[in-house]
């Protein structure tokens, strides 16, 4: 199929335009510009966050998903409006009041009103942050109903949902390969 093809948008962001995003992390990524990437280079450009030196690809990344007016900063309607698209009549749940006090108070670090790439980072990437820990946490958290911090299989089937939608479990892969279920 001919990628022009495929230019209509599909969640905000063009088969063209992914194939641009693509293109430039398969070159971060491929640290030895071989143009192909080791197990190790793969890694990075699969996970990106997970790997140091490819910070700064998902900055870039986060700020362009977020920043719709492109003025290289995000306000505090761009961050929400990522996270929570409620119609005007609706009434607007608690936690989104919390994401603007998070903004105000702890991410727009210098309290301009909006995110620049150095605040984004702090926010997407905070320095001794384990993704895996922070999510294996979570989820025992969500599902651990009886809070012995063991984890049941009828505790974990009783949360499916919240272990399908979880890149700890490779969003629910891990379920159905193993034998312990």
């Amino acid at each position: 199929m001919d990628p022009t093809e495929l230019d209509d948008e599909e969640e905000g962001m063009s088969y063209a335009e992914m194939l641009k995003r693509d293109q430039r992390r398969w070159e971060v990524a491929d640290e030895d510009k071989d143009n192909a990437l080791s197990l190790d280079e793969f890694t990075n450009f699969l996970h990106p966050e997970e790997s140091e030196r490819m910070r700064a690809i998902v900055v870039q990344e986060t700020m362009e998903d977020i920043d719709k007016d492109k003025d290289g900063k995000i306000s505090l309607e761009e961050y929400i409006g990522d996270m929570y698209h409620g119609d005007d009549d609706e009434f607007e749940p608690s936690w989104v009041s919390n994401e603007r006090d998070q903004f105000r108070e702890f991410r727009d670090r210098n309290n301009d009103g909006y995110l620049d790439e150095e605040e984004v980072q702090g926010w997407i990437i905070p320095p001794d942050y384990n993704h895996a820990d922070a999510e294996a946490k979570h989820l025992i958290y969500e599902a651990d109903d009886n809070a012995d911090k063991m984890l049941t299989k009828e505790e974990i089937l009783n949360k499916y949902d919240v272990f399908v939608g979880s890149q700890a479990t490779d969003f629910g892969e891990a379920l159905v390969r193993h034998d312990e279920f």
